[in-house]
């Protein structure tokens, strides 16, 4: 695979993805807060046996009231709150090497971070309404098991990390990505497609409030996506749908066996694989090691729904068996510039219920 070339047509404008910087008042009752965070933060530290330290994002209650009265700083009160949401996070969620930390997502409201995930209301019926989707994967006949560990970045064939920003389009990240890396695979050539084709022209599904992959996958087979250079991301849906010069279409889209040998096999095979999972808070802060969500966190705590690519696997020096999972939360968040390393084998946070494969 090495050879290819990137081919994205002109310049490519960068993603939105924070807002603008906010006003005085407000931005210095931020760092007022996050000075009194910290401070608790070190005084634990200095209390307890604990060797490190994991931060846990901070819950803005400003959301609460945006739209009826203008941002006012954070009171003691809220610092309080954070310092108690850290001891608990720090005791229960240290499990299984996983570590948390700063990142563009800590300064989002929970309202704004809830926005931007798919609602709870699409749990599990992508596979029951499909229509384009098919349920017969093609199999894989091979004479040897399947390596230990697998990585399609070391192929050139996958893109970099994206942002999805302050909107619920996860969905038309995800799809845009298997896009990219199927075409890569079947042609030798590397496109920079436009995610926002499909919040544009793909009325079927809800721009920012969500869509889902059997809608997504449909037109881009049937009208295919633009370069991202000539329909770049601005976060929200445009009154016209404007595709010009070339545009990029897949063949087929297959259900994939919900488990984990099956997903080896396509990923392989035949190229990464499009998956759905519940989020809880935790993942936001996510900074390193494996993340392995509890089933009860996973059943009870669960705020919204998220698509994203699984590009790899491996199993870490304690022997945790993970996927490589490329997400659309920018390239600071996480591992490896926007990745992260999510549990393998026992379907956490329903990782392994929906996948999906396409060829191009």
């Amino acid at each position: 695979m090495t050879g290819i070339k990137f081919n994205e047509g002109k310049e490519q404008q960068s993603p939105l993805w924070v807002e603008g910087a906010p006003a005085d008042p407000i931005a210095a009752g931020r760092r007022m807060n996050r000075t009194l965070f910290q401070f608790a933060v070190a005084i634990i530290f200095l209390l307890s046996t604990v060797g490190y330290v994991i931060f846990v994002d901070k819950p803005h209650r400003m959301a609460q009231q945006r739209h009826s009265e203008p941002e006012t700083a954070l009171g003691p009160e809220d610092s309080m709150e954070y310092t108690e949401r850290f001891v608990e996070f720090m005791r229960k969620k240290n499990a299984h090497g996983a570590s948390y930390g700063e990142n563009e997502l800590s300064d989002w409201t929970d309202d704004e971070f809830q926005k931007s995930l798919l609602p709870l209301s699409f749990y599990k019926t992508l596979h029951e309404k499909a229509t384009f989707i098919r349920r017969d994967p093609p199999k894989l006949e091979r004479s040897m098991p399947p390596p230990p560990s697998f990585d399609w970045r070391t192929k050139n064939v996958i893109s970099p990390v994206k942002a999805q920003g302050k909107c619920g389009s996860c969905w038309a990240f995800a799809a845009t990505a298997t896009v990219e890396a199927a075409w890569a695979i079947a042609h030798k050539e590397m496109r920079n497609l436009s995610e926002q084709t499909l919040l544009d022209c793909d009325l079927e599904d809800n721009a920012c409030d969500g869509g889902d992959e059997d809608k997504a996958f449909r037109f881009i087979h049937r009208h295919g996506l633009a370069y991202a250079a000539d329909l770049p991301y601005v976060a929200h849906r445009q009154n016209t749908c404007s595709i010009t010069g070339n545009v990029t279409k897949i063949d087929v889209a297959y259900f994939l066996h919900p488990d984990e040998q099956s997903m080896i096999d396509w990923l392989v095979g035949f190229g990464p694989v499009n998956i759905g999972i519940a989020v809880t808070q935790d993942m936001r802060a996510y900074k390193g090691g494996v993340f392995t969500p509890s089933a009860e966190d996973c059943k009870n705590k669960v705020i919204g729904l998220h698509s994203l690519l699984i590009t790899g696997y491996g199993t870490s020096e304690s022997g945790e068996k993970y996927w490589i999972v490329k997400n659309s939360w920018g390239n600071t968040w996480g591992v490896e510039h926007g990745y992260i390393y999510f549990a393998r084998g026992i379907n956490a946070c329903g990782i392994e219920a929906e996948p999906i494969g396409i060829l191009a």
